[in-house]
C-alpha cells in the first residue's frame, strides 16, 4: 500500500515539475508511456511496424509482431522490471531492441520452438544488459515473476551469459527448479563465450530436456576446473591468419615431404632412377594434385565456419532504438532508457529536467546502455550524429551509458568553444550506478556544469564518425586463402619437410643400426641405379684421388722396385698405368652410349672407378689388395664387387641367381654379402643398373658386353677391365693374359 502511494506521489510530481511532462520520455520498442500516443505517420508509429514487433494492447497488428514491442499505457517506468513485465503479457518471448546485432527481434521464433520443449509455460527475456534492478529485494527473475503473476519457468539471457527460475511445481528449490540452474551453469560451461544468447538458450533446453542436467553440470565444472575451456565457435581474423599458414604449410609441405622421402629411401636402397622427362611430368602431376587434394581437405575441415543461427538484422531492426529514444527527446531534453530505469531515480530525473530547462544553451540527454550489440556498435559519438541527424535541431547532444557511467558529448551548431567527448574531466570516465546511489546523477549533474562552464564562441566542427560496419561484414571473416597462405606455402611448408626428412634419416639409420645391416657400401657414392652424371663424378673423384698418391711416390724405376718388387708388374707402375686408362676413359670421345660427349659412356665410367679403385689399393696395400703387384698366395690382386663394382673390393663369396643361370658363388662386397644373407633373394635389387637401354631404360651391368658380363666368371678381374680399357680406346695388345704391359697412354698424368 505505500509503495503503490509513493509510486502516485512521484508520478504526481513529476507532472507539476517545470520542464518535466506529463508524457512518459519512454517510448518505444516496448514502451511504457502516459497521454496520448503519437498520432498516424510518427516515428513511434513505424517503430510498432517494426518486423517482429508487437502492437499495442486492443489494438489490430499491422504485421507479424514479436515480444516487446507493444504499447504499454501507464507513467514513465521507474524500473526495469515493471517495463518488461508488459512486455511478456503479450508474448512469452521479450526481446530488447538494443541488442540487434546479437539478437534481432527476427530471433523470437527460434527461442519460442526452443521453449516448448522444457515441457512448463517458459518465459524468455533477451536484455541489453545484466546489471538489472530487483525493486521488490529479491532477484529480477524473482520480481519479474511476481510482477507477472504467472507461474512457470523464466529465464533471462544477455551478452553475458544466463539465469532461470522456476515458480510454481516446487519453486526454485524443488526438483525442477535445481534442474533449471544446474542446466544453465552447464549450457555455460559447456559453450564459448561467442555462442550467443540463442545458442545458449537451445543448449540450455537441450540439457534440461535430457533429464542429466546435474550430471551435465557437474562434469562441465570439474571439466572448467581442470583448466579446459571449449573452443570458440566462431573463428576471428587471427585465428582465420593462422589457418591460413596451416594450410599453406601443408599445400607444400605433403607433396614434398611424400616425394623427397620416396628419393630419400631409393637413394639409401640404391633403386634411384634416371632423369625422364615423362616420369618428371608424371611426379609433378602427382604433386600438384596432392597439393589440390590437401588444399581442398583444409577448405571443407577449416574454411567454411559454421554458420550463426539467428537472421542478420534488418534496416528497422538496427534503427529501433534510435526512433525510440529520438521520439524521447523530443518530448523532453532527457530520455532515461526503460531497461536500465534504476539509474536514475524520479527525483534526480525531474531535478536534472528542471536544471536543463533553466540553461541558455539546448542541452539533449540520452541515458541509455551501450554495447557492442547495439545499432552504433557501443560508440556514444555515432548514437548521438544519428540522433542529431533524426531530431535536426541544433543543441549539446549528451550520450550517458547508464551501464558504465561514461559520457559522449557532441556539439551541434551551439556558441560554446571547446566542447567535446575527448575534453571531459576524468571524473566523468568513471563507474556508473545502476542500483540506488547518485552515481549517473552526480556525473550527469557534473556535466551540466561543464557544459554552463564553456566559454562563449564558435564551436569546433566534429566530423560524423566512421559508421560501425554492417552486422553481416562484421560476421564475415576472411577467406582462407588470403591471409598468411603464401607464407605458410613458401616458408613454413619447405621447413616442415626438411624437418620430416630429418625424422625419416635418423628412423632409417636407427632401424639399419638394429638390423645390423649397413645402409650402403663403403663408397659414400656408390649407389645401385646411378646417373651417368654421377658416374662421371665418382669417376673423376676417384681418378684424383689416385693422382693424389701417385704424386706422393717418386717416379723412376728405382722408386717402383722400392714399392715392391717380385713376379709380375711392380705396384706403383701397375698404378700409373690404372691411372692413365682411368684418365683417358674419362677424357675419351665417342663410344657406345656416349652419343658424342666426353665420358659419357656408364660401362667405360665404371671402368674407370674401378680402375682408380685398384690402383689406389696397389699403392696403399690396405684390404684384400696386395701392395707388390703379385699374384702369391699371401696377397692378391683387387677384386671388385660383383653384383655392384663400385661398392669397392670383394670380402668373401655367396650364392646368387642371374639372369640365365641358377646360383652359383660369387664374389661380392661385405654390404652386399650382409644383404644377401639377411634377404638372399635380393640380388636384383643389389646389382648396379645403368642407364644403356633405349630411352634411357636401366639395364643389369651384368647383361651389358663388357668385362663385367656374367659370363666372365664369379669374379670381376681388374687385368680384364684394363683390357677392355685399352681396347676401347683402340690400344689393345694381343695375346696378352693380363692385359697389355706398357700402355699408349701418358703415364705421366
Amino acid at each position: 500500500m505505500r509503495r503503490s502511494a509513493a509510486v502516485l506521489a512521484a508520478a504526481l510530481a513529476l507532472a507539476l515539475l517545470p520542464g518535466a511532462t506529463a508524457v512518459g520520455d519512454s517510448p518505444g520498442a516496448s514502451p511504457g508511456t502516459a497521454g496520448p500516443g503519437p498520432g498516424p505517420g510518427t516515428a513511434a508509429e513505424a517503430a510498432t511496424t517494426l518486423p517482429g514487433a508487437t502492437p499495442a494492447p486492443g489494438t489490430a497488428s499491422k504485421t507479424d509482431t514479436a515480444p516487446g514491442a507493444g504499447k504499454v499505457p501507464g507513467a514513465e517506468p521507474t524500473d526495469s522490471v515493471s517495463y518488461i513485465a508488459e512486455g511478456l503479457r503479450e508474448n512469452p518471448v521479450w526481446i530488447s531492441d538494443q541488442v540487434p546485432r546479437e539478437v534481432p527481434r527476427s530471433a523470437a521464433p527460434l527461442l519460442a520452438r526452443a521453449a516448448e520443449r522444457t515441457g512448463m509455460p517458459t518465459y524468455v527475456v533477451v536484455t541489453a544488459t545484466d546489471r538489472l534492478g530487483a525493486p521488490l529485494g529479491g532477484s529480477f527473475l524473482d520480481d519479474l515473476h511476481d510482477r507477472l503473476g504467472r507461474d512457470g519457468l523464466y529465464v533471462r539471457l544477455s551478452e553475458s551469459g544466463g539465469e532461470a527460475r522456476v515458480h510454481g511445481a516446487g519453486g526454485p528449490d524443488g526438483p525442477d527448479g535445481l534442474a533449471a540452474e544446474a542446466a544453465m551453469r552447464a549450457a555455460e560451461t559447456e559453450l564459448p563465450h561467442d555462442a550467443g544468447p540463442v545458442v545458449l538458450f537451445q543448449r540450455f533446453v537441450e540439457i534440461l530436456a535430457s533429464g542429466r542436467a546435474v550430471e551435465r553440470a557437474e562434469a562441465a565444472e570439474a571439466k572448467a576446473s581442470r583448466g579446459w575451456e571449449p573452443d570458440w565457435m566462431y573463428p576471428s581474423d587471427d585465428e582465420m591468419n593462422d589457418r591460413s599458414l596451416f594450410t599453406g604449410a601443408l599445400a607444400t609441405g605433403v607433396p614434398l615431404s611424400v616425394l623427397l622421402t620416396v628419393r630419400l629411401v631409393r637413394r639409401r636402397r640404391g633403386t634411384l632412377r634416371p632423369r625422364s622427362g615423362r616420369r618428371t611430368g608424371l611426379v609433378l602431376l602427382a604433386a600438384a594434385s596432392t597439393a589440390g587434394a590437401v588444399t581442398a581437405g583444409c577448405w571443407l575441415l577449416l574454411g567454411t565456419p559454421p554458420p550463426r543461427p539467428v537472421p542478420q538484422p534488418t534496416g528497422a531492426e538496427l534503427g529501433a532504438r534510435v526512433e525510440r529514444v529520438v521520439e524521447g527527446l523530443e518530448r523532453s531534453p532527457l530520455y532515461v532508457d526503460p531497461e536500465t530505469a534504476e539509474a536514475l531515480a524520479p527525483g534526480d530525473r525531474a531535478r536534472l529536467r528542471e536544471r536543463i530547462a533553466r540553461m541558455d544553451v539546448p542541452v539533449l540527454v540520452a541515458a541509455v546502455p551501450m554495447q557492442d550489440a547495439d545499432e552504433s556498435a557501443g560508440d556514444g559519438e555515432v548514437l548521438a550524429h544519428s540522433l542529431h541527424g533524426r531530431i535536426g535541431r541544433d543543441a549539446v547532444h549528451v550520450v550517458a551509458d547508464t551501464a558504465s557511467g561514461t559520457v559522449d558529448i557532441v556539439p551541434f551548431g551551439v556558441d560554446r568553444a571547446g566542447l567535446g567527448t575527448f575534453d571531459l574531466p576524468d571524473s566523468f570516465d568513471g563507474p556508473g550506478s545502476s542500483g540506488s546511489d547518485d552515481g549517473l546523477a552526480r556525473v550527469l549533474d557534473e556535466v551540466l556544469q561543464y557544459v554552463e562552464d564553456s566559454p562563449r564562441g564558435q564551436s569546433s566542427v566534429y566530423y560524423a564518425p566512421d559508421p560501425p560496419l554492417a552486422p553481416a561484414d562484421e560476421d564475415a571473416v576472411q577467406s582462407l586463402f588470403a591471409g598468411d597462405l603464401t607464407p605458410g606455402a613458401t616458408v613454413v611448408g619447405p621447413l616442415l619437410t626438411v624437418s620430416f626428412l630429418g625424422v625419416v634419416a635418423g628412423v632409417l639409420f636407427v632401424a639399419d643400426w638394429l638390423r645390423g645391416a649397413p645402409a650402403r657400401g663403403p663408397f659414400p657414392s656408390a649407389r645401385n641405379r646411378p646417373t651417368t652424371g654421377l658416374l662421371r663424378r665418382t669417376a673423376r673423384k676417384s681418378t684424383a684421388a689416385l693422382a693424389r698418391l701417385l704424386a706422393e711416390r717418386p717416379a723412376g724405376p728405382g722408386a717402383d722396385a722400392a714399392a715392391g718388387a717380385g713376379e709380375g708388374e711392380p705396384a706403383a707402375a701397375r698404378a700409373r698405368r690404372y691411372h692413365g686408362l682411368a684418365t683417358a676413359l674419362l677424357e675419351a670421345r665417342g663410344g657406345s652410349g656416349s652419343g658424342g660427349n666426353g665420358g659419357a659412356d656408364p660401362v667405360a665410367l665404371v671402368c674407370a672407378v674401378v680402375l682408380a679403385h685398384a690402383g689406389k689399393a696397389a699403392l696403399t696395400a690396405k684390404g684384400p689388395a696386395g701392395a707388390d703387384g703379385s699374384e702369391g698366395k699371401k696377397k692378391r690382386r683387387y677384386t671388385p664387387c660383383r653384383l655392384n663394382p663400385l661398392h669397392g673390393p670383394a670380402q668373401g663369396s655367396r650364392k646368387t641367381g642371374t639372369s640365365s643361370e641358377e646360383k652359383r658363388p660369387v664374389q661380392v662386397c661385405a654390404a652386399c654379402a650382409s644383404s644377401l644373407n639377411t634377404a638372399p633373394n635380393a640380388t636384383a635389387r643389389l646389382v648396379l643398373h645403368l642407364p644403356c637401354g633405349p630411352g634411357g631404360r636401366l639395364v643389369p651391368l651384368q647383361e651389358l658386353p663388357g668385362p663385367f658380363a656374367w659370363s666372365a666368371g664369379a669374379a670381376v678381374r681388374v687385368g680384364a677391365v684394363a683390357q677392355w680399357a685399352q681396347e676401347r680406346l683402340g690400344e689393345a695388345a694381343p695375346g696378352s693374359s693380363e692385359g697389355p704391359v706398357a700402355p699408349a697412354v701418358d703415364l705421366s698424368k
